[in-house]
């Protein structure tokens, strides 16, 4: 069974989509077999690979029932492997949202179990599945935390990024009651900017609450424009930039997630800037930009 990790906050902003698209990429790059579902209605993580309407079916049809999710259309939930599209960086997969996700909050109580039940019976050829969670503390987040096996929360150096995050230390705590293996893998403090005004005074306020949130990763994520251009150009910062700064701290970020996972750094190893590690990450990329995503076979 692959590990399942929850990348959650509450606040909206704060990288979670960015953390798990980067994340993901790294591990698949380094032989791991890895399975992202976009657990947000916002559809962040989608449309950081692909525009959205490209990603049918998705999410909303494994987890709603048709006479919600499409008005006059009765049937069954499709099994989520009719919903995984193969990204363009080889072994990473992708299960896409969109808006109408939003009405899984309006689902039967006992539809927050939908999730965990797809993954368990759907996931087994995965080692890792990333669920990308929406900026909330209601079923949907219940349902991906109910999934996960543990839970990571992307922290903005900012302070008001800190503002409710004993709530989701609550909201974890209360799904414990039900899911005893969830635990918090740790914190990633993302958007950081070592000269912005109380940067630094945000990094010391979340080690402040570590006992709640877990320990904080060695590596903050800084504020690098290739992060941000990655959502353009809809590809991970090491398929682009595979030499830059930004890419070595997600390396380093990607040993210390798989460290605390207890798992290999690497099953195949890309050394990145190396004089192979061009063409290596070219091959797993594939085509480019110009290559359409492409269903599973199931």
């Amino acid at each position: 069974m692959p590990k399942v990790i929850a990348i959650t906050n509450q606040k909206g902003g704060v990288g979670k989509s960015t953390i798990t698209r980067e994340l993901s990429a790294m591990c698949a790059l380094r032989g791991y077999k890895v399975l992202t579902i976009d657990c947000d209605p916002q559809g962040s993580l989608t449309a950081s690979w692909l525009d959205p309407e490209q990603c049918e079916p998705n999410l909303v049809h494994c987890l709603i029932t048709p006479e919600t999710a499409r008005k006059g259309a009765p049937g069954k939930l499709l099994p989520l492997t009719a919903a995984i599209f193969e990204t363009p960086i080889e072994r990473l997969d992708l299960v896409g949202a969109d808006v109408r996700l939003a009405r899984f909050e309006r689902e039967p109580a006992s539809a927050v179990h939908r999730l965990r039940q797809q993954i368990a019976g759907h996931t087994t050829d995965y080692d890792l599945v990333l669920l990308d969670c929406a900026p909330s503390l209601g079923d949907l987040l219940h349902a991906a935390l109910f999934a996960a096996d543990y839970a990571l929360i992307p922290c903005a150096a900012l302070h008001m990024s800190l503002e409710g995050l004993t709530e989701l230390v609550y909201t974890i705590g209360e799904v414990r009651h039900v899911n005893k293996n969830l635990q918090i893998l740790g914190s990633i403090i993302n958007l950081y900017k070592p000269r912005r005004l109380g940067a630094q005074e945000a990094r010391r306020a979340v080690e402040e609450i570590s006992h709640l949130v877990g320990p904080i990763f060695n590596v903050n994520l800084h504020d690098f424009a290739e992060v941000a251009d990655a959502h353009t150009r809809k590809r991970p910062v090491v398929a682009f930039a595979g030499s830059s700064k930004a890419a070595e701290q997600l390396s380093l970020i990607t040993d210390e997630f798989l460290t605390r996972l207890e798992l290999p750094l690497s099953i195949e190893i890309i050394e990145q800037g190396s004089s192979e590690s061009g063409e290596v990450i070219a091959q797993a990329v594939g085509k480019g930009a110009e290559q359409p995503f492409q269903r599973t076979k199931t």
